[in-house]
């Protein structure tokens, strides 16, 4: 994807504008998700894209320490 999309793409209802071809469905909601849920975790999310070549999206969960359960 193109490197002027990537700051948008984890907002809601966002898409990647493609003119006059609809051929991919969708809302704009899953990023949006991905993202919440990641922050509400503590988590954090990357992406890295090269148009033409693709996109990596990196999710980073910390690990554990000693005094957080992790019986869950």
């Amino acid at each position: 994807m193109a490197k002027e999309h990537l700051p948008r793409i984890f907002d809601r209802f966002y898409r990647i504008p493609t003119g006059n071809v609809h051929d991919v469905k969708g809302y704009g909601l899953g990023l949006s998700y991905v993202k919440s849920i990641a922050e509400a975790h503590g988590w954090k999310i990357n992406v890295k894209s090269e148009e033409g070549v693709g996109t990596i999206f990196e999710l980073i969960i910390d690990k554990a320490t000693n005094n957080e359960n992790t019986n869950r």
